[in-house]
């Protein structure tokens, strides 16, 4: 059987990207993103950053940079973490995963493997930690969408819970499941070898139509993340803002000692400083949709700015992320784009959309 995920995402109807080489859609966005919305979709994240650590110190250094309590992990638990700069704000959100004798796998947003690592040796001295950037070696297969854990159970794979790892056979060959989509612990990937990916997308492929799902390219990928208020590395995860900004609450600690930012991190939370929120924005029918970056007024006063936008395929009124001051961020409020004078109008909705 042909091995290669990229021969097999061709013959699954793939349209892929010319440079990425990752799949853009499979025939039908508007039925992918259905699919993902209403029932389960298998969807290529291998564009995500993956770090794994063989020495005995990752989860100890982790701990010390990081708002998760991590350094207890045991082989087959897992857990969300944000790695923190001095003043609190967002490097980067982790996956963690103990898989054993294999080590302790980070996972990351798109293309952040070099990036986590180079922050990670920044703060290495006598740790061994012993860091690889396994993106290239290892492909991510996730199941998104209300009856992914159906779709995982039509495959026999074990169920992890969110964020834990369970270690299966496939084809004679080691694989991991992990509770995690790649964006959140509603879901589930399998991890393999680029020389298995092939074979695994075709078992979840199979499982998946079984239960009514169908593939998903990044296009319906995209639109998904969006729809369900999910923030991704580059976009809402930045240096800009900071864990609880961005609605990641469940990857924060208050109870576990120091680490990088710590105190201004409960700062926030103790006295309530928490100044912005992230919430999604509905534009008009046929309207274009607005950068990333774009400001946000509320009569003459600044308030935020877009992080995400995308027009959802089959659908006509774009949709954004944003930021927007939690003083005036109220469900049904108007905000002009990109001047307060804008002729584009938002109307701001609480997320998942």
């Amino acid at each position: 059987m042909d091995h290669s995920l990229h021969e097999t995402l061709l013959r699954s109807g793939a349209n892929l990207d010319g440079s990425s080489h990752m799949p853009l859609h499979f025939g039908d966005a508007a039925a992918e993103l259905g699919a993902a919305l209403d029932c389960c979709a298998v969807v290529d994240r291998s564009d995500l950053g993956r770090v794994l650590s063989t020495g005995p110190d990752l989860l100890d250094l982790l701990h010390r940079l990081s708002t998760g309590d991590v350094k207890g992990l045991e082989a087959g638990q897992g857990r969300s973490t944000v790695v923190t700069t001095p003043k609190g704000r967002i490097v980067e959100r982790l996956f963690v995963h103990h898989l054993g004798d294999r080590g302790v796998l980070l996972v990351g947003g798109p293309g952040s493997g070099a990036r986590v690592i180079e922050h990670l040796e920044r703060f290495t001295f006598a740790e061994q930690t012993e860091l690889t950037d396994a993106t290239d070696t290892l492909c991510q297969l996730a199941l998104v969408g209300p009856n992914a854990a159906e779709a995982l159970q039509a495959t026999g794979f074990d169920r992890p819970e969110p964020f834990c790892g369970v270690e299966i056979e496939f084809e004679g060959l080691t694989a991991y499941v992990v509770g995690e989509d790649g964006l959140s612990g509603e879901g589930y990937s399998v991890l393999v070898t680029k020389e298995m990916a092939g074979s695994m997308w075709q078992a979840l492929n199979l499982a998946c139509g079984k239960c009514g799902g169908r593939p998903a390219g990044s296009v319906a990928a995209e639109s998904w993340r969006i729809l369900r208020g999910l923030p991704l590395s580059g976009h809402e995860l930045t240096e800009d803002y900071n864990p609880l900004e961005a609605g990641l609450r469940e990857a924060v600690s208050f109870a576990k000692g120091c680490y990088v930012g710590q105190e201004v991190v409960a700062r926030l939370n103790t006295y309530d400083k928490i100044s912005r929120s992230l919430v999604g924005l509905v534009f008009p029918d046929g309207s274009a949709p607005p950068g990333p970056g774009a400001p946000l007024f509320f009569r003459e006063d600044e308030v935020g700015r877009v992080t995400s936008s995308v027009v959802p395929p089959g659908r006509s009124h774009p949709i954004a992320l944003a930021y927007l001051k939690r003083k005036i961020a109220e469900t049904g409020i108007e905000l002009s784009v990109g001047a307060s004078d804008g002729e584009l109008v938002a109307r701001m909705v609480t997320v998942p959309f």
